[in-house]
């Protein structure tokens, strides 16, 4: 039986943890691919400044046409800088959500050795731009982003079993069928009968899907019930 390919994606300043995710993160039927990224190593010692563009352009270049499903972060990676603020697991979610509306969507792992931390530096920042006179909606929008959005938080020592915990439980039968579909010559044309998706050659719908989850769950709805219709009396 072929696994289930699903890519998931960790932040942390320790290059160790790349190793440390390849031996300890195992999921029956699932073909893990790991995107490990260390903030530190867009840091300017000599400046004490972060290169952000070349952070976010890299981010761009790893991610792109890559459906993501997990997102594990560490919280402190990176203090404050010269000229941008601590680069940490909020931060991280921040510059990824205003790169796209998916990442609203996917889970998100936090893990820290003080998770008590954690929460009063969220709860002070939005406290702290609910005073400013400047951009009094912000820290609403801040608030409102996270509370929709699937966020868990953990210590450190508990990350791993939380990481196999999640991907576990994204083995989805949206994933099944999106991955069977991704077998098929990418250069074939999709004719279900749905406008959406008719004349779209499979690899440019799959490159659609990856980026909008809506879109994904409508097509494999289509595909379900097109195979119910032809493998049961409702087709007759």
């Amino acid at each position: 039986m072929n696994k289930i390919p699903l890519n998931y994606l960790v932040f942390d300043d320790e290059n160790e943890e790349l190793n440390q995710n390849k031996a300890k993160v195992k999921v029956n039927g699932v073909d893990l691919n790991l995107i490990f990224i260390n903030p530190v190593n867009f840091l300017d010692l000599d400046t004490n400044e972060f290169k952000i563009e070349e952070f976010v352009s890299f981010l761009d270049e790893e991610l792109k046409g890559k459906p993501i499903n997990l997102i594990a972060s560490d919280w402190n990676m990176v203090p404050k800088t010269v000229n941008h603020g601590a680069i940490n697991a909020l931060e991280i979610i921040k510059i990824l959500v205003s790169k796209h509306e998916k990442f609203k969507k996917i889970q998100y792992l936090i893990y820290s050795g003080k998770p008590k931390e954690v929460s009063e530096v969220i709860i002070t920042e939005i406290k702290s731009e609910l005073k400013s006179t400047e951009e009094p909606i912000y820290s609403k929008e801040l608030l409102s982003k996270l509370l929709e959005m699937k966020i868990k938080f953990c210590s450190r020592n508990q990350r791993f079993d939380e990481i196999n915990t999640l991907i576990n439980s994204s083995k989805t039968i949206s994933l099944i069928v999106l991955n069977s579909l991704g077998q098929f010559n990418r250069s074939v044309i999709s004719n279900t009968g749905n406008k959406d998706f008719d004349g779209k050659e499979i690899g440019n719908l799959l490159d659609l899907i990856s980026v909008n989850n809506d879109l994904g769950l409508k097509f494999v709805r289509e595909i379900i019930e097109l195979s119910i219709a032809h493998y049961s009396e409702i087709n007759e």
